[in-house]
């Protein structure tokens, strides 16, 4: 159970992820400066259904759209996630799925299903690291974020990391249903 407590949450929100297993997101490869697949996971509905569970498909309440693996595979996670979310997000946000990354070099770019503002938070231990957001207006603004939500509409910002040392995770809420 969550406290209230920020630096707190984030504290119990990171052991929740690390006992966790995260699959390798091959389709976020060209975001990755490496190259490579990173770890990167989704929780929660999904409309691709490589990310689904074949058990789930008849689960979710919105046609189409399926419970992810990871969610099917730690139902116990959504009571952890809400209760962040009541905790630390603005109480008239719905979000729907939240990624999960691991130390994620995450390039320039836009999210491409994500519908209006979405919510980073960084766990772990790591300095710098900043969410690095592109305005409208053209100028950058570095958003600290270890234990510090930050929102920003990702479909319609570019953005992308800064670099880090340590081991750096995130937790991104968003809504992906109009």
């Amino acid at each position: 159970m969550l406290t209230g407590d920020l630096d707190c949450d984030c504290e119990i929100m990171l052991e929740q992820v690390k006992q966790m297993k995260l699959h390798k997101a091959t389709n976020r490869k060209p975001l990755n400066p490496e190259g490579k697949a990173p770890t990167s996971d989704v929780y929660g509905l999904t409309t691709w259904q490589r990310y689904s569970n074949l058990k789930s498909r008849e689960k979710s309440e919105y046609p189409g759209w399926y419970l992810t693996k990871l969610k099917t595979q730690y139902p116990d996670f959504q009571h952890y996630l809400d209760e962040f979310s009541y905790y630390h997000l603005p109480e008239d946000f719905k979000w729907t799925s939240v990624v999960i990354n691991k130390n994620f070099k995450c390039l320039r770019h836009k999210d491409a299903s994500n519908v209006g503002t979405s919510w980073i938070v960084g766990l772990g231990d790591y300095t710098n690291g900043e969410t690095i957001v592109e305005n409208k207006n053209g100028t950058t603004t570095f958003h600290k974020i270890r234990h510090n939500p930050i929102g920003f509409n990702g479909s319609e910002l570019y953005h992308y990391v800064a670099p880090w040392q340590g081991e750096r995770w995130t937790l991104v809420f968003y809504n992906n249903l109009n």
